[in-house]
């Protein structure tokens, strides 16, 4: 069996492949859709353009008072008037890198707001089919080269174009022949800028798809860093990193090694043209069909024709890149968002929650066949049953995270999808078995979720219910103390009651508690339950559970095997009506005399 470190390179390759196949199919509608749907500050980009443009009109106008000045038309007015041109142009430049890069920033920031508000909106789905840490990329990398292009690449496009067209009218205003002999380069020029653009748009790609991989690694592996340390795994992790690091540096060299490429075969297109415009010249002056003033004016229009075919090609070259970013923004804000159809309010209505005949399928599989049971309101409703029964998909479909095949759940006598989403799930308090925190105080975490300002007296009855009063006071900044990165400075029996006030704290109508004790001492526990019986009353609790002592006091028990409901009743209906009951019942019993 391949190692990790073994795996590496191949997994890179692979991922590639199809990073390449996928850039070969790419079409302009990502590039447009994002124009179309971001609010670009279009009155800055507009003024930058026109700066550009009068730029691009100072350039054409040195040449010709280069020309009157070599022949000797030396006049005071002509001399302020060139200078005034070339400070022009060094003006023009400075503000327009100036607004180019505040233009820059809002634009990064409205792309930013863009894909975070699609991205926060994408159903749980996606996020399980593609690597969150992905996503970073697409909202840092992507978005500022996006940006930069909105900012700088627009008014560029125009000036160019512009200061192309008018270099080259103004060079066939000498000499035909010397016009000729430009013409005859540019050719050479286009296509090293056409094959420059074709392998920067390969090597970018791959880059991107390189760090992206690199990074992924890293934020997997540092994590766990303990579980690498028990197991004595860190030479592997080590090499592994290294691999991951050398095929970053490889792509970065060869991008190197073909941009000093791609530099010679331009500064050799340069120097061909340049001998060309010297001979010619030399020619022509011989022949005295143009004196030296022209000569030296022409060579200036022509550097800038020149100068403007090399920029079209550049411009060419950025557009391409930021097709291949255009696509992979797009392949994630392009995805729907949550279905959510419903338009009333779930507010505090205490009510029933029904599953009926509910059947659902991950793919082909089904996980869920023909669901139907009730948690009745004021009650504990506990589900059990062997791994693999179902039990965290009807959580999940209770939270609307997907939506069920065939039949329906009722809350209220109301289909669930007819509450607004944000309302339905504003309506359920989750408590799951391995807790989620954010970086933040211990206050930040019991208050998430609930709007308005929290007092101090609220949240220590909150933390009291969920018996992590006396620790927090324990502390010296007490609610005010830094958890850490998802809880990173707690004990998971901390955490875990943390998010039971967080629950708690929230005061909706369902409660949904997942294995949410499995971390507790007995003691704990045991306060906890008493706070869950006082609440049972004004709740619909509905509660998942492997460990039978915590379900005996369970107004109903729903058992669940091969996705399919078994059995329902308490705990001595079930001792008496359910094999599979008993069985987990007396065996959990065993063990606990053991």
């Amino acid at each position: 069996m391949k190692t990790k470190t073994d795996n590496a390179p191949q997994m890179m390759r692979t991922s590639h492949e199809e990073l390449e196949r996928e850039n070969k199919h790419q079409s302009w509608k990502p590039f447009w859709h994002l124009i179309k749907h971001v609010r670009f500050p279009w009155i800055l980009i507009i003024i930058c353009t026109v700066l550009n443009l009068i730029q691009g009109t100072l350039s054409l106008l040195f040449p010709a008072y280069t020309q009157e000045i070599y022949n000797g038309n030396f006049t005071m007015a002509l001399a302020v008037t060139a200078v005034l041109v070339v400070l022009g142009k060094a003006l023009m430049m400075a503000v327009i890198q100036f607004l180019g890069k505040y233009t820059s920033h809002v634009n990064h920031m409205r792309f930013q707001n863009y894909i975070w508000r699609k991205l926060s909106r994408l159903p749980l789905s996606y996020f399980e089919r593609n690597e969150p840490r992905d996503l970073i990329s697409r909202t840092t990398t992507d978005t500022l080269s996006m940006s930069e292009f909105m900012s700088y690449g627009i008014g560029s496009i125009f000036s160019t174009v512009f200061t192309l067209v008018g270099s080259a009218v103004m060079i066939f205003g000498y000499d035909w022949r010397l016009a000729l002999s430009q013409l005859l380069c540019i050719p050479l020029t286009y296509a090293i800028g056409v094959i420059a653009g074709r392998i920067y748009f390969k090597l970018n790609n791959r880059i991107q798809g390189r760090l992206s991989d690199m990074t992924r690694y890293f934020a997997a592996v540092l994590p766990y860093i303990t579980l690498v340390k028990l197991f004595g795994q860190e030479k592997r992790e080590e090499d592994a990193g290294n691999s991951w690091i050398a095929s970053h540096f490889k792509i970065h060299m060869q991008t190197a090694v073909y941009g000093l490429a791609i530099t010679f075969a331009e500064t050799m297109a340069d120097l061909v043209r340049t001998l060309v415009i010297i001979f010619t010249g030399l020619w022509l002056l011989r022949e005295g069909a143009i004196d030296i003033g022209q000569w030296i004016a022409f060579y200036q229009y022509a550097n800038l024709l020149n100068g403007n075919v090399r920029s079209v090609m550049s411009l060419w070259q950025s557009l391409k890149r930021n097709q291949g970013a255009c696509a992979r923004i797009s392949a994630a804000t392009d995805v729907e968002p949550e279905e959510n159809s419903g338009t009333l309010k779930a507010g505090n209505v205490l009510g029933s929650l029904e599953f009926k005949n509910v059947t659902f399928a991950y793919g082909e599989k089904n996980v869920l066949n023909d669901v139907s049971f009730t948690a009745q309101a004021g009650k504990v409703t506990a589900i059990v049953g062997p791994s693999g029964a179902g039990k965290s998909t009807l959580l999940n479909l209770i939270e609307r995270f997907y939506a069920p095949v065939e039949g329906s759940i009722v809350w209220a006598d109301k289909d669930i999808r007819e509450y607004e989403l944000q309302s339905w799930r504003q309506n359920i308090g989750y408590i799951p078995q391995d807790p989620q925190l954010l970086s933040g105080t211990i206050a930040d975490n019991i208050a998430y979720g609930v709007g308005g300002e929290i007092g101090l007296d609220k949240l220590q009855e909150t933390a009291r219910q969920a018996d992590i009063l006396d620790y927090i006071q324990s502390l010296s900044q007490g609610f005010d103390t830094q958890v850490g990165e998802n809880g990173a400075r707690l004990s998971g029996g901390q955490k875990q009651r943390i998010a039971i006030a967080r629950a708690l704290l929230k005061d909706s109508r369902i409660l949904i508690l997942d294995e949410a004790t499995s971390n507790l001492d007995a003691v704990s526990e045991h306060n906890i339950n008493q706070t869950l019986k006082e609440i049972s009353k004004t709740r619909t609790i509905l509660m998942v559970a492997h460990r039978m002592d915590t379900v005996r006091d369970a107004d109903k028990i729903v058992v669940m095997e091969n996705s399919r409901v078994t059995a329902q009743g308490t705990h001595r209906e079930l001792m008496d009506s359910s094999p599979l009951y008993r069985r987990l019942a007396d065996f959990q019993s065993v063990g606990a005399e053991r």
